[in-house]
C-alpha cells in the first residue's frame, strides 16, 4: 500500500506519530540476523514479510501487538538503532515530509539485548544529525513508556527523558489500553509535564470515548494518539475542542488493528468536520505496509477529505509538533510557505 503518487507525494509533509520499533525493513532485518546469528523464520524477504507485516485486518489491537516480537529481536545494537534510524528518514525523504517525529520505547525496544540507553539514544542523534543535514529535515524524538512494562518502567523512562529533554521533545503512554489501566502511571507522566516535556497518550483507539474523556482529565495530554472513539460521545469531542488538543490519526492502522470495521467507516473527516484538530499519520510503517501518501489516498480517495482539507490536517501537525519553534519556522518558511 506504499504511495508514490506525485499528487500526494510532492505535497511538503508533517508526520507527528510513527514508531520506530514499526519502521525496520525487511531486509534489515535479515541483514541484523544473518550478522547476529537470530533466528528468522525466513532469510528471504518476501516469505519474511508474511510473518512481519500485517497485510490485512486482524481481530484486535493485541494481534498486531503480537507481531512485534521479531523487530523487537532485531535491535540488537545503538549501531542498529542509528542503521534503523537513518532508513526512517530516509524513507521520510522520499515522501517529502520535512518535519517528523519518531518516537520509541526506550525499555521495550532495548531490553531484549540489555542495549545501554544512552548509547542507543546516541546513535538515534547521529543518524538525526546526517538526515537532517542531508534531506534538509526538522526532526523531533518522543520517548514512550508502554503500559506492558508496568508502572517502575514509567518512572525509569520518564526520568531518562527528563534527563535528556535537550534531545527528547515529549513523553508518551503507549501498550494497550485496556490491558492496563491509566492509574499506575498518571503521577510519572504529570512530573515531565512539571518538568518542561510535552505530553501525548495513545487513548480511544480501541477504547471507548469515556477512556478518553479520563485521559485528558487525568493527564492533560497535549496530544492524543489517535482518539478516533471520541467521536462516539460529543462531550467528548467538545472537550477535546476546549482544550485545543490535537489527534494523531492514523487511518490504516486504525483498521488493521480491528479498532474501525471497515476503512470507509474511519471517522477521520466527521472528527475535522467537527472542527478537532486532527492529523493524518502512517503509525508503524513497516509492520502496517504504508506511508503517510498512502494515508493521504485514503483520507482522499476514500474518506472523501479535499486536498485543502488535507492540507489543513497537515497545517495542524506541523503547528502542534513539539519540535523546537525555531527548527519549525526555518522549515515552514523554506517548504511550507506558498512562493508567490
Amino acid at each position: 500500500m506504499k504511495n508514490f503518487d506525485p499528487k500526494y507525494n510532492e505535497i511538503p509533509k508533517t508526520e507527528i506519530h510513527c514508531h520506530l520499533e514499526g519502521a525496520i525493513r525487511t531486509q534489515t532485518i535479515i541483514d541484523i540476523a544473518k550478522k547476529n546469528n537470530l533466528k528468522l523464520p525466513s532469510y528471504e524477504a518476501g516469505e519474511l514479510d508474511k510473518r512481519v507485516k500485517v497485510f490485512d485486518q486482524l481481530r484486535d489491537l493485541q494481534a498486531v501487538l503480537d507481531a512485534f516480537a521479531i523487530f523487537q529481536n532485531s535491535i540488537t545494537s545503538p549501531a542498529v538503532v542509528e542503521r534503523i534510524a537513518w532508513e526512517l528518514f530516509e524513507d521520510c525523504a522520499r515522501q517529502n515530509i520535512k518535519l517528523f517525529e519518531v518516537r520509541f520505547s526506550p525499555d521495550w525496544a532495548f531490553h531484549g539485548h540489555n542495549l545501554n540507553w544512552d548509547e542507543s539514544l546516541e546513535g538515534l542523534l547521529r543518524a538525526k544529525e546526517r538526515a537532517e543535514s542531508e534531506f534538509d529535515m526538522a526532526i523531533g524524538i518522543i520517548a514512550i513508556t508502554s503500559r506492558g512494562m508496568g508502572a517502575e518502567s514509567c518512572v525509569k523512562t520518564v526520568d531518562w527523558a527528563i534527563r535528556h529533554k535537550q534531545h527528547i521533545q515529549a513523553v508518551d503512554l503507549a501498550d494497550g489500553e485496556l490491558l492496563y489501566p491509566m492509574g499506575n502511571f498518571v503521577k510519572p507522566m504529570l512530573k515531565a509535564k512539571d518538568a518542561g516535556l510535552k505530553v501525548t497518550i495513545h487513548t480511544g483507539e480501541d477504547t471507548p470515548a469515556s477512556a478518553v474523556w479520563d485521559t485528558i482529565h487525568a493527564f492533560q495530554p497535549d496530544r492524543i494518539g489517535h482518539g478516533i472513539h471520541s467521536i462516539e460521545d460529543m462531550k467528548v469531542v467538545d472537550l477535546i475542542k476546549e482544550r485545543n488538543i490535537t489527534l494523531e490519526v492514523n487511518p490504516w492502522s486504525n483498521y488493521l488493528t480491528n479498532s474501525v470495521r471497515t476503512i470507509e467507516e474511519h471517522p477521520l473527516k466527521k472528527l475535522f468536520d467537527l472542527g478537532v484538530r486532527v492529523t493524518i499519520n502512517s503509525d508503524d510503517p513497516e509492520v502496517l505496509e504504508t506511508n503517510v501518501n498512502n494515508e493521504y489516498r485514503i483520507a482522499h480517495e476514500v474518506l472523501g477529505m479535499s486536498m485543502e482539507d488535507i492540507a489543513v490536517c497537515n497545517r495542524n501537525a506541523f503547528e502542534s509538533s513539539f519540535v523546537a519553534d525555531a527548527a519549525k519556522q526555518r522549515i515552514w518558511e523554506k517548504y511550507f510557505v506558498p512562493k508567490s
